[in-house]
């Protein structure tokens, strides 16, 4: 655990600044991830980093220095006097964030784990040597074990003490056949002890010989079973675009205006769950704004959305902890769980006449944001369904819908829900993840077949 280190480095910067106000956040990262391709282990990567990031005001001047030279408390200094300097020269803005007034927050040990922190080698390549010896005939096996920690320490002049500890482990695994065929498992969890790799195989080859010789894509409007990867991935554009105070304030969401209205499906109850004990805790936000649970939708009424203290301090309200960086304002929830329902996930299936099962969604985009529309296409399982079995696969198609639809149109929701975290990051390691179960949805709309 890098606690007592992140803490003597955040205690370093405010000590030399001699700025009217200041902010540091030191993050420190120990990730692992092993790839394989073609069945080959092909890669294995450790990071193991501190980085500092100082943030200095003088009066409504403000600045903001990243480094990673952390050894020498010359190289501090100097990136703190570069820090004041700059902020010195800056145009003033008076929309700058808040600075968290004294407090201190720190997780639980329990979010911690140190075997998993570790991301020992042997481990993980031994995790991935077992999918690769089980992947099912005629398949290669491609993905990758990953995980590790994220420490994060905020401090401030203003005396806020705050200490985030959480881990991470996931598999990702796509059995493929002749490089166009595949089916993708995923598991995420807090520990590597959390993962089954028994569990992963067993999915496999239930599902991965379904999609040898799918039939031919029929485009239009269909009953579609969402499973939870396929769920995240729609909940991330209307998060993104329809739920952030900034884009309501900016005009691009089309839900301005509409607290307190029904919007969505009576089955669709949506919560910001940031201390829900089995997902990722994040006890308080990048502002230091302490964090609880937030009902965003309820029963399909569209209660609340994110704001960090630029977008409620515009809407003459107090921040409900939503701020994503301590530096600019894009707010954002970070830790979505859906409501369960009342089907057992086999009856979403054994109740669907003709349908589709959605394995996932990939090279999803934005087209209209203010009908929430969005288009991508289907990967790793399309599966069909019909007098309630699945009978075997279809070729990828492109969707293009909107979320309002999607959202609007559910009419089943499972009693099972999964962990959905992020098993490949670029750039420094933060942990996040949502908790959601399967969507079976009505009226989904493919406009087209793809090549494979």
């Amino acid at each position: 655990m890098l606690k007592d280190r992140l803490y003597e480095l955040g205690e370093s910067v405010l000590k030399v600044s001699k700025a009217d106000e200041t902010v540091v956040v030191v993050h420190g990262e120990r990730a692992r991830v092993v790839r394989f391709a073609n069945s080959v282990i092909h890669q294995n990567t450790e990071v193991r980093n501190i980085s500092l990031y100082i943030h200095v005001r003088f009066g409504n001047r403000a600045a903001t220095v990243y480094t990673n030279a952390i050894n020498d408390p010359r190289d501090i200094a100097t990136a703190v006097k570069r820090a004041e300097e700059l902020a010195r020269i800056s145009p003033e803005n008076p929309d700058l964030p808040m600075v968290a007034p004294a407090d201190k927050i720190e997780t639980s040990e329990d979010a911690f784990d140190e075997l998993t922190a570790e991301a020992d080698p042997e481990r993980l390549i031994g995790m991935a040597a077992e999918l690769i010896k089980g992947t099912p005939e005629k398949f290669d096996a491609f993905g990758l074990v990953s995980g590790g920690s994220s420490e994060m320490v905020l401090m401030t002049s203003e005396g806020f003490v705050g200490y985030r500890g959480v881990t991470d482990a996931h598999i990702k695994y796509n059995p493929i056949h002749d490089l166009t065929e595949g089916y993708l498992v995923q598991q995420s969890a807090k520990t590597f002890r959390d993962l089954s790799v028994e569990a992963a195989l067993r999915k496999a080859h239930e599902r991965a010989p379904l999609v040898l010789n799918p039939v031919e894509a029929e485009p239009g409007s269909w009953t579609v079973i969402l499973e939870p990867l396929a769920v995240d991935e729609l909940l991330g554009f209307l998060n993104w675009v329809g739920l952030s105070a900034r884009s309501v304030q900016e005009g691009r969401s089309p839900l301005a205006g509409k607290i307190g209205e029904k919007i969505f499906s009576d089955l669709f109850t949506l919560y910001e769950d940031p201390l829900n004990p089995r997902g990722y805790i994040t006890p308080f936000d990048a502002e230091g704004k302490r964090r609880g649970l937030i009902v965003v939708i309820e029963n399909g009424v569209l209660k609340e959305f994110a704001h960090d203290s630029i977008t409620a301090k515009r809407d003459g309200r107090e921040s409900n902890g939503c701020a994503v960086s301590p530096f600019s304002s894009q707010p954002y929830f970070e830790n979505l769980r859906i409501k369960e329902g009342e089907q057992e996930y086999e009856e979403l299936i054994e109740s669907t006449e003709r349908g589709l099962l959605i394995t996932r969604f990939w090279y999803s985009n934005l087209v209209e944001p203010r009908t929430l529309t969005i288009t991508g296409m289907t990967r790793d399982g399309l599966f069909v369904i019909e007098n309630g079995r699945i009978v075997g696969s279809m070729k990828n198609m492109r969707y293009n819908v909107s979320l309002l639809d999607v959202f609007a149109r559910i009419t089943a929701v499972s009693q099972e829900s999964e962990l959905v975290g992020n098993p490949t990051w670029y750039g420094e390691h933060h942990i996040y993840g949502s908790i959601l179960p399967t969507l079976k949805v009505e009226g989904f709309n493919f406009a087209s077949a793809t090549k494979f």
